[in-house]
């Protein structure tokens, strides 16, 4: 992920005037022979035994799915290249009692994990008992079906929607064609292939070209981050391995979408396209276009009615198509009034509104005959974006435009490649230009002043907070399933982007889940660091796959940008190409050439800080898409993936885990965590329960310092990372088992959409407002306490909060003739008295929000009371029943029998303090919690528990 120091600096000098990839850098290759077997992380864990499950003889089922398609959702087997020849592979009668019963979707590693072949790699070392041989093998897939009589005909299509790295596609003995790239489609015909019994579908997968050489994480460091395989260009280059996930050692091959069979016409749809044009700043109305590429495959002339339905609108066109035509239908509003839809329902980020979707149903028909139908999901809104360019003559002029008016359609506007920087202020900022020719009346110019990205939905600043996913899992489970609690808790802290860190989460789950909760998309093609990871080998094959993710996804509303590469710019060509597919495939949102300096910060730092008051005073400002700081799990997880053997002291296995003991500052944050206590930590346990107060106070404050500037240049920030692809000890914001830890809540507080709060540098309260409702008549509130919970001082104010801005009250030291710990404690009221935003800060006089003086505060007892359980809810109010404040408190419902953590768990608070005698009501949905007979609340914290 990260740049190197050394790179960093030959970066901001040689920014000007030229492009990433042009820099004179030494290219990284990664590793050219494996480590020593000395430098390996070992365990004093035995070697897992693993027992192959007995292979089942299962023929293949078809499921409906919708649009006459079905999935091929069982059946599948697999076997590797070594023991097989092709043709043999196509009798229906072939032997596959030595394969193994295969997962589809899955990559070849999850098949055999599953099959008891290898150990599950996330826990302790397993991973480096799977040989890194798998990516450099062939593999075969084979399944056998049977079809409806009645659809034999009509079956005319085989469509896989993702295969890695490159496949031969074979049925009932003939060659259809191949697939390469992880994210290009295969569709192939079968008319007059289909058997109504024992069809036999093969797939030869293909290992990359160039899988490199992991680099096994140790106590000394974490290696190269990436190598050869980024040659190979649209696969998932970070399975080589970087310093925040192990080299996957089948790089992650395999069938990892699935395989369907569609009925079809001779009349083929593909990929529509419905784009929403609102008359801003109104908003009452939308204008529809809807795009409808068509091709008739026959031999025959095609005459049939088109038909596009929602919610009320139904327009229909009489098409013909000759033999073999492909023709672009377009249904507009000019054309067809009732595209113009009044008072639609809008679709919002999360935290600005609700995130409306509709579904655009298509059909093709001829007397009576369907030929096909297609249901398209949209939502309404529009994107516009503010930012600063040069022009012919004129230099940082500050633009608002939205891509849906430019007049110029299909054609590129700006030029990423010759940027200069901005200034003095913001030295690692460029300013590209507008390409000459364009029509500068597509631009509007706002105020000026400030350089950087301002992303607009529906005519409204959206104060961009979120994270960055490297992948959604490292091996590539991205069924909807398991990736829909992280999407919830990415809601939960109120979090409203993901960053597709070079596109390793492209699929249509992550997509259809961001828009149900209202994450925008930063969007990353598949490309890493420039100047220091390689580029594409293979530039057709990289746009091959480039066009089918713009064509596949643009109806995505949560998609705000397409973006080159992470940090860095595209190599010349392939940057001109992909500005002209975008100009010519999208034409609903912008491009951007490089993650980081264009109209951006460079990206970082991300390491941990003991002060967090840097964040306010030396990074803080802009939008930055890489910024973070180490964030260890809790306990309950730690257990769940290292073994007794290995939990306690700190070992290789923890290394192996990203744990970082010489980089990011880690040793310092060990300190840390120990001083916390009145002495070091005896036990991991007592060290994941003090980490989390880091966790909690450095993630509040890298956002709240944010929010100190909110518009002021402040308008997005983006953490490295908020999501882990593994089990990891860094770099996240809950924990790979959905458990929600310290950096979790501490995120959650600090970008709450309605928020008070107290600045580290400049003592001031003020209020955040991130939402699109204003506040009247709200009380703010600070009350400072020592740690009995005596009251020391007390101030409140009246005050009106406007919409989406931050407001200023009033400045706050600590006491003068207190020199001890206290509590700041603020609170945001309506004028019902009703609880905005409640937010604590432990402080002593030299203002350090994670003082190591937590340690001596006397310790307290929780009580429970008032549990009900309601449906998927659990209530209770928890009380400090003590004579000292209750610091960093956390519950958790667990499994009555086994002890466990039932997970995924949605709480309405977590790692708060309680005053004496102060009770505070907590929810808890647990969406499983109807299907366990017993459970208990649980809870504890730095210097409490339950009686």
């Amino acid at each position: 992920m990260k740049i190197r120091i050394a790179f960093l600096f030959l970066f901001l000098c040689g920014i000007i005037n030229t492009a990433f990839a042009q820099f004179n850098f030494k290219p990284n290759y990664g590793l050219a022979q494996k480590q020593a077997p000395t430098e390996l992380p070992k365990s004093k864990a035995p070697v897992p035994q693993t027992v192959r499950l007995k292979k089942q003889d299962l023929k293949g089922t078809l499921r409906y799915d919708k649009d006459d398609q079905y999935i091929i959702a069982s059946g599948w087997e697999l076997t590797d290249g070594n023991k097989t020849v092709a043709q043999p592979i196509m009798d229906n009668t072939y032997n596959t009692a030595e394969w193994y019963n295969a997962t589809v979707p899955g990559t070849v590693l999850t098949t055999l994990v599953n099959q008891g072949v290898y150990p599950n790699p996330y826990y302790g070392l397993n991973n480096l008992y799977i040989p890194d041989t798998l990516c450099r093998m062939d593999w075969w897939y084979r399944v056998k079906f049977d079809v409806p009589t009645t659809e034999t005909k009509k079956l005319s299509h085989l469509l896989f929607n993702g295969i890695n790295y490159r496949a031969d596609i074979w049925l009932n003995g003939k060659l259809l064609g191949n697939i390469a790239g992880a994210f290009k489609r295969g569709y192939f015909d079968t008319r007059n292939l289909l058997k109504s019994t024992n069809n036999v579908l093969a797939v030869h997968i293909y290992p990359p070209n160039n899988a490199g050489i992991p680099h096994e994480e140790n106590k000394a460091g974490w290696g190269p981050n990436g190598g050869l395989l980024c040659l190979d260009g649209p696969t998932f280059i970070s399975s080589e391995g970087w310093d925040w996930v192990p080299g996957i050692r089948d790089r992650n091959i395999g069938i990892w979408q699935d395989v369907r069979l569609c009925l079809n016409s001779d009349v083929e749809l593909k990929d529509p396209q419905v784009i929403t044009d609102l008359p801003l700043p109104d908003t009452t109305s939308a204008k529809i276009i809807i795009k409808a590429p068509l091709y008739n495959s026959g031999d025959e002339k095609q005459t049939f009615d088109l038909a596009c339905n929602t919610e009320g609108i139904d327009v229909h066109k009489q098409i013909t198509l000759n033999p073999k035509e492909n023709r672009l239908v377009i249904f507009s509003s000019d054309e067809f009034p009732a595209l113009n839809l009044r008072n639609p329902r809008l679709w919002w980020p999360n935290g600005y509104g609700k995130q409306s979707l509709y579904t655009l149903k298509i059909t093709a028909s001829n007397q009576g005959e369907t030929l096909f139908t297609k249901n398209v999901q949209f939502g309404i809104r529009e994107l516009s974006y503010q930012f600063t360019v040069d022009v012919a003559n004129k230099q940082d002029w500050r633009i608002e435009y939205s891509p849906t008016d430019v007049k110029q359609k299909e054609t590129p506007l700006f030029d990423f490649l010759n940027c200069r920087p901005y200034g003095n202020t913001y030295k690692n900022t460029v300013i590209a230009k507008v390409r000459e020719g364009v029509d500068l009346t597509n631009f509007t110019e706002v105020e000026q002043g400030n350089p950087f990205l301002v992303i607009k939905v529906n005519g409204k600043p959206i104060y961009c907070k979120g994270g960055n996913w490297g992948m959604d899992d490292a091996m590539k489970n991205t069924s909807n399933e398991f990736l829909e609690p992280y999407f919830r808790l990415h809601k939960e802290e109120n979090f409203n982007m993901i960053r597709n860190w070079t596109g390793e989460s492209t699929e249509e789950s992550f997509y259809n889940l961001c828009d149900k909760y209202g994450m925008l998309v930063w969007n990353d093609f598949s490309m890493s660091t420039g100047g220091h990871n390689l580029n594409p080998a293979d530039n057709d094959l990289f746009m091959q796959n480039t066009t089918e993710i713009v064509k596949r996804f643009r109806n995505h509303p949560s998609i705000a940008l397409w973006c080159a590469r992470n940090e860095g710019y595209a190599p010349a060509e392939l940057e001109e190409r992909i500005q002209q597919l975008i100009a010519k495939e999208d034409g609903s949102r912008h491009y951007i050439g490089n993650s980081v300096v264009i109209n951006m910060l460079i990206s970082g730092p991300h390491q941990f800080f003991p002060d967090p008051i840097k964040y306010y005073n030396n990074i803080a400002d802009g939008f930055n898409t890489e910024f973070g700081t180490i964030s260890m799990p809790a306990y309950q997880t730690l257990k769940k993936f290292i073994a007794k053997e290995d939990i306690w002291p700190i070992s290789d296995v923890w290394y192996y885990h990203d744990l970082h003991l010489n980089g990011y500052d880690w040793k310092e944050y060990i300190r840390r965590i120990n001083a916390l206590g009145k002495d070091s930590c005896q036990n991991a346990e007592e060290f994941c329960k003090r980490a989390q107060v880091l966790n909690f106070n450095n993630h509040r404050a890298m956002f709240e310092a944010w929010n100190h500037k909110l518009w002021n240049n402040a308008s997005g920030v983006l953490l490295w990372m908020s999501h882990p692809a593994w089990p990891s000890m860094m770099w996240q914001t809950y924990s790979y088992d959905y458990e929600t830890f310290g950096s979790f809540y501490g995120s959650k507080k600090g970008c709450e959409p309605q928020h008070i709060q107290w600045n580290l540098n400049n003592h001031k309260v003020v209020v955040i407002n991130a939402s699109l409702k204003e506040i009247k008549n709200a009380k703010a509130k600070l009350t400072i306490f020592n740690t009995s919970g005596k009251q020391l001082m007390t101030h409140e104010e009246k005050v009106d909060v406007p919409a989406n801005a931050k407001t200023d009250l009033w400045v706050t030291d600590i006491p003068q003739n207190n020199s001890g710990l206290v509590l700041f404690r603020l609170t945001l009221t309506g004028s019902n008295d009703k609880l905005i935003s409640e937010n604590d800060y432990w402080l002593k006089d030299q203002y350090d929000v994670s003082p190591p003086d937590l340690g001596k505060i006397n310790s307290t007892r929780l009580a429970l009371s008032n549990v009900k359980k309601e449906n998927n809810m659990i209530s209770c109010k928890i009380k400090n029943t003590g004579k000292n404040i209750a610091t960093f408190i956390k519950l958790n419902v667990v499994n009555s029998a086994t002890g466990e953590i039932i997970l995924p768990a949605y709480a309405s608070d977590g790692y708060f303090s309680l005053l004496p005698n102060q009770n505070k009501k907590i929810e808890i949905n647990i969406p499983a919690l109807n299907k366990i007979t017993g459970v208990k609340i649980v809870a504890d914290g730095l210097n409490c528990s339950l009686k």
